[in-house]
């Protein structure tokens, strides 16, 4: 009954979209320099276990709206640009997990000869799970704001950065104590080594800062050598692998001393597929018990095929693994928690018009950890519709 409503939603969204061509187009709006773009987006989704219960799974449908609305002002060599959206997330069944997400980003884009500036602001107030670690949707405000200046003299860059996270719960008091603010400064030296592709040398430093005194403040340095752009005819990609030394202030909290990769990369095999992967080992704060960060080892992958110009079809898998320093008990057993998580998805998208994008995905999530009570399987559905204005 449920996958019915799904269906008949979806095609009801779709006939009046096909019917209503004249409302919508592709090419924005302007006024004076300022292009604005309106856009909209519809889910349905069909969530098997909507608690990520171990054991007692509950299944929903979830409806979500998204308007959202872009401007973007060029001048001469620069460019500034906005966005705002909303989520309206509305559960079927549990209408305790209802909420409305707010997401509003600026940044600015400044070329002077051989200077650029780059200013960004990302702020978020959600009602979502944090991070893999976490079950439960928690209410909190993030905002992410910073600043890097980039000098590029002949085949030498030299990038300097500045970043600030302040990360704000706003749920039950017993997540006031995850409070922070992250201030992370970075230096990174780039060489034209080849005709498309730079060598770098990048140093980061950054403070974390707790605003009570139940959890570690931490500072890290962090030195990392890589590659950056075009590494063969069809593969981009960026490289970075180091170590980092993060200490926490407290003697009775474990350091994380470990190496540390980021990477990025884009493989075009042909005109119609492309394989995207990612690779991250680094350190996450961590919610858990009496854990001040994790270990997360992760690599993810896309692939795409065009079957046709309007026809895409996709997988995606994401295998991570969820390491803590410190012994926890849960129930009988002591020992340092690891969890393993896997997501493995497929779907289609197809461009019905140059402003109307359909998305079908199903895709099956799963946690195993040595901790048998924070196992679970999730399965999801969703279909979704998409217009540019």
């Amino acid at each position: 009954m449920k996958m019915y409503q799904i269906f008949s939603f979806l095609s009801f969204l779709s006939i009046t979209l096909l019917l209503n061509p004249i409302v919508f187009a592709a090419e924005g709006l302007k006024f004076a320099d300022i292009e604005v773009i309106p856009w909209g987006e519809i889910k349905v989704q069909y969530d098997d276990n909507v608690f990520l219960d171990s054991a007692d799974e509950k299944d929903d449908i979830i409806v979500t709206l998204s308007p959202g609305i872009s401007l973007e002002r060029p001048f001469k060599d620069n460019l500034l640009k906005f966005d705002y959206h909303a989520e309206i997330n509305k559960f079927t069944d549990h209408s305790s997990q209802d909420a409305t997400n707010h997401y509003v980003s600026g940044e600015l884009e400044v070329n002077w000869q051989e200077l650029t500036f780059n200013i960004y602001d990302d702020f978020s107030r959600v009602f979502e799970r944090p991070s893999t670690e976490d079950t439960s949707r928690v209410k909190r405000d993030d905002n992410i704001a910073g600043i890097t200046v980039m000098l590029q003299k002949h085949r030498l860059g030299i990038q300097l950065g500045y970043e600030n996270l302040i990360r704000n719960y706003r749920s039950e008091p017993d997540y006031d104590a995850y409070d922070r603010k992250d201030s992370t400064y970075s230096l990174m030296v780039t060489h034209q080594t080849f005709p498309k592709t730079k060598l770098l040398c990048e140093y980061d430093f950054s403070q974390i800062r707790y605003e009570e005194s139940t959890r570690s403040d931490s500072d890290y340095h962090q030195f990392l050598v890589g590659a950056m752009g075009e590494l063969t005819p069809k593969i981009n990609a960026t490289i970075k692998a180091g170590y980092q030394f993060r200490d926490y202030e407290r003697e009775s909290e474990p350091d994380f001393d470990a190496g540390v990769l980021y990477a990025d990369s884009i493989y075009t095999i042909s005109s119609k597929d492309a394989l995207k992967i990612s690779f991250l080992r680094s350190a996450n704060e961590s919610t858990y018990g009496v854990n001040n960060f994790y270990k997360i080892e992760n690599v993810s992958a896309v692939f795409d095929h065009f079957f046709s110009k309007k026809l895409l079809g996709f997988i995606t898998g994401i295998y991570q693994i969820n390491s803590y320093p410190r012994e926890t008990t849960e129930g009988t057993e002591t020992q340092k928690r690891k969890d393993r998580y896997a997501s493995l998805g497929a779907g289609f998208r197809y461009y019905m018009k140059e402003w109307l994008t359909l998305t079908l995905q199903v895709e099956h999530i799963g946690r195993d950890s040595n901790f048998e009570s924070f196992d679970y399987s999730q399965n999801l559905v969703t279909l979704s519709a998409k217009a540019v204005f």
